[in-house]
């Protein structure tokens, strides 16, 4: 996915000129759910993920996805999984259209708790509590918060 960045600059010949810049997406989150997938995140066996968001495949490669699982009431949230995109093919699930599989990544176990690490509530607000399905990473900060806990204390 690609974001737009408008930028404006003031040339004394043409006066006020807009210019347009994408900046490649690199990460992604998806949100294991285990009332919707049956089983919970702990079981996922392979570096892949399932969505009927559309996902243009272009725009994704070599970006990232972290898969991130909610459980309990009240939920904690912990990261599951971490991969590059490897493929998109369809689905075996008749309740998604995709299946993103991965390569260069990690299943972990135990799952890091991400509930209380600091950038996480805005993290949620701003992916509407997981509503959005696949959805990019827009804040570094996430991202690099992320990258933190795969290195460890």
């Amino acid at each position: 996915m690609d974001l737009k960045l408008g930028f404006a600059l003031l040339y004394p010949a043409y006066g006020l000129v807009r210019l347009k810049r994408r900046i490649k997406l690199n990460d992604y989150v998806v949100y294991h759910k285990k009332e919707k997938m049956g089983y919970p995140a702990i079981d996922v066996e392979k570096l892949a993920i399932h969505t009927s968001k559309p996902i243009d495949k272009n725009k994704v490669e070599d970006s990232r996805i972290w898969l991130i699982a909610g459980e309990g009431s009240p939920r904690s949230y912990y990261l599951r999984a971490t991969f590059k995109i490897g493929g998109i093919e369809p689905s075996p699930k008749p309740d998604f259209e995709h299946c993103v599989t991965g390569t260069d990544g990690q299943l972990l176990d135990p799952m890091p708790n991400l509930t209380n690490e600091v950038w996480f509530p805005a993290f949620r607000k701003a992916q509407g509590d997981f509503a959005f399905g696949f959805n990019a990473i827009r804040d570094p900060g996430v991202v690099s918060g992320l990258k933190s806990i795969l290195k460890g204390p």
